[in-house]
């Protein structure tokens, strides 16, 4: 199992654990699968300044409609046939009902939460509230919860918890997405579908939601007369440190399996090879892959040490995670928000290096963009004429 991506990941363990399969192969659906039919990839690019936290951090999206989560799980049930309730509730009372009615099926039941507030992510308490996370829940106990998140290592949450981290965003409703199993399912249609999803998302002049998100995001990145321009957002250099960590996390670690979910993607186009001629677009978006993890590693070189040392904090923070270790989560977390505090106090970098920093990820994002323009081209022959 990849366990990239969360939404995609909830989708998986629900559908593996009501016993669906894929009828090409007989096997359990794969998330790279679940992905692609429900509409593959996007872009987005936010850059959020919390003044009163002294921070900034970047929002990027790589999922087709990224910011609309439930929209999104909804398109895939869907398309493979499987009936869905998305159960909404104003009070915990009526939630936890909602729960109950859902886990009485048998098997996961994905639900949305507030991801700093989930208390085994162990995430600094100025981040409460800003991240919408997608976890499956697989058993109620007398006092606790057992998840499943982004990782094998199944965890519990005492009761109270989960019913904060379910409520702590307003607009999430404390939702629950109650799935029927299917009976009969059309994966090529929902692949064709896909696809045509994906070519004409990615298609779009779109400057907040498709690929000219790159090109003003570039521009952004040398640009001292846009008041929006990073030599501008970061001219005291506060939230400078938390942002460039904030790209290579987004890019890989946090909700894709290293690249953007470009190799998701990839992946996708390989199992769809016996519906579509899907060889020369797989290619294209491994290629893209590649892009996209050197521009991330642009944001945090080797060159500045205590950038490299964030880096390296991220990798083991995100790898303990995924086997267990909330020691070494905790550490890690840690011993990054001490490098946070010091770079806002005192950035490890002159002008002059700065501005190179930022030019080298200008160039690099520059190269993102040609290679997600020559992969969507190889992409969109193979999109339905009539979506």
């Amino acid at each position: 199992m990849t366990l990239a991506h969360n939404m995609t990941t909830a989708l998986q363990r629900a559908f593996a654990g009501m016993g669906a399969l894929n009828p090409l192969t007989g096997k359990p659906f794969t998330e790279a699968m679940l992905l692609g039919v429900g509409g593959g990839l996007g872009i987005g690019y936010i850059l959020w300044e919390f003044k009163a936290h002294g921070s900034a951090n970047i929002v990027m999206g790589f999922r087709h409609r990224w910011n609309y989560t439930a929209e999104s799980a909804k398109r895939i049930c869907d398309r493979l046939n499987a009936p869905t309730d998305v159960l909404e509730a104003g009070g915990a009372k009526a939630a936890a009902a909602n729960l109950e009615s859902a886990l009485a099926r048998g098997y996961p039941v994905p639900i949305w939460a507030d991801k700093a507030s989930l208390p085994y992510q162990q995430m600094p308490e100025r981040l409460k509230g800003y991240g919408v996370h997608v976890i499956t829940v697989h058993e109620l106990r007398a006092d606790a919860a057992v998840v499943g998140d982004l990782s094998d290592y199944m965890r519990e949450i005492p009761l109270n918890d989960l019913a904060a981290a379910r409520a702590r965003i307003g607009s999430d409703k404390q939702r629950v997405l109650r799935i029927t199993a299917p009976t009969m399912i059309d994966l090529p249609a929902a692949i064709r579908a896909g696809v045509t999803d994906c070519v004409e998302h990615l298609s779009s002049p779109s400057e907040s939601f498709s690929l000219p998100v790159l090109v003003k995001w570039a521009k952004l990145l040398t640009d001292k007369r846009n008041k929006k321009g990073w030599h501008n957002v970061f001219a005291a250099r506060v939230g400078l440190f938390e942002t460039l960590s904030s790209v290579y996390e987004a890019v890989c670690l946090d909700n894709t399996e290293g690249a953007g979910l470009r190799t998701l993607y990839a992946d996708f186009l390989d199992e769809s090879a016996a519906v579509l001629p899907t060889a020369e677009a797989a290619a294209a978006y491994r290629q893209a892959a590649a892009r996209w993890k050197a521009f991330a590693l642009s944001a945090l070189p080797d060159s500045v040490p205590t950038l490299a040392k964030a880096r390296a904090l991220l990798d083991k923070r995100y790898a303990a995670f995924k086997r267990g270790d909330s020691a070494e989560v905790a550490s890690a977390i840690h011993e990054w928000e001490q490098l946070r505090e010091a770079s806002n106090a005192d950035f490890p970098m002159d002008e002059a290096a700065v501005t190179a920093l930022f030019e080298s990820m200008q160039a690099h994002l520059n190269t993102v963009y040609d290679a997600e323009t020559a992969a969507l081209d190889a992409l969109r022959p193979l999109a339905q004429p009539n979506g």
